[in-house]
């Protein structure tokens, strides 16, 4: 064979090579991912699975005097009467039936008052069903029609490396969401006593507090209860869906308080 010949031959050799390639690259990205695992949703176009599920993400809004003392001067008279706290943060629809939302128990461990606004615009008063400070999550109760809410996954179930969605109320501007990848289990953070938190890259802010952490089969698998980083950005950290679970059994056994 001619060296001319044989350098045509191994060019198309190397062109077939890298169209291969490129397919599995593709297919590796999201084109194609096991069905099992994605179940019709493309990492390329977010937009129908967010779609589905931001309809179960939800607005929390509580208020509550802070525990903190403030010092008094006798001859100043009497003191102001303590303002109240209002928190913001997200929360999820776990139970539609039952109008169960799943949050963040720092945003609502000492509320007097809290308030679940949905996607459609309506808001609701909420009673608070459960809670767990270990796991830093709670669960309320609103009465509501036409509700929806995620299915819930459990934490055996997650994955490193498996792409999540974000959602919550960043900035307290509204619904908003980020997408990553579960970067690591079983983590810790300051202030949380549990530690088998999901640490994940997708960047939260502030008011994302008890927001969202989907899967691209839609479940839930985590609520945000923390987020690591400089600023008002940073990577969120979330309670594994068994904690839901948890409360849910709880509640399922007792009454809610008003």
């Amino acid at each position: 064979m001619s060296r001319a010949r044989l350098q045509r031959y191994l060019g198309q050799v190397g062109i077939c090579i890298f169209g291969l390639l490129v397919v599995s690259a593709s297919d590796c990205l999201g084109g194609d991912l096991p069905r099992e695992r994605m179940q019709g949703y493309s990492a390329r176009n977010l937009a129908p699975l967010v779609k589905r599920v931001s309809s179960a993400i939800v607005t929390i809004r509580s208020w509550d005097i802070p525990a903190e003392q403030r010092e008094v001067d006798p001859s100043g008279g009497f003191p102001d009467p303590p303002r109240l706290r209002e928190l913001r943060g997200a929360g999820s629809i776990v139970d539609a039936a039952a109008g169960l939302v799943v949050t963040a128990n720092h945003l609502v461990a000492n509320a007097m008052a809290v308030e679940v606004s949905l996607q459609d615009g309506r808001t609701l008063n909420a009673g608070l069903v459960a809670r767990s400070d270990r796991d830093d999550v709670a669960l309320l109760q609103v009465t509501a029609s036409a509700l929806h809410g995620p299915a819930l996954e459990v934490a055996a179930d997650i994955e490193v490396g498996e792409f999540v969605l974000a959602l919550g109320d960043s900035l307290n501007l509204g619904p908003s969401v980020s997408f990553g990848i579960v970067s690591a289990l079983h983590r810790s953070c300051p202030g949380i006593a549990n530690d088998d938190l999901i640490q994940s890259d997708a960047l939260v802010e502030a008011g994302s507090s008890g927001g969202a952490l989907i899967n691209l089969r839609g479940k839930l698998i985590g609520v945000i209860v923390a987020r690591r980083g400089e600023g008002r950005s940073g990577f969120a950290f979330a309670v594994p869906a068994d904690a839901i679970m948890r409360l849910l059994a709880t509640a399922r056994r007792e009454p809610p308080s008003q």
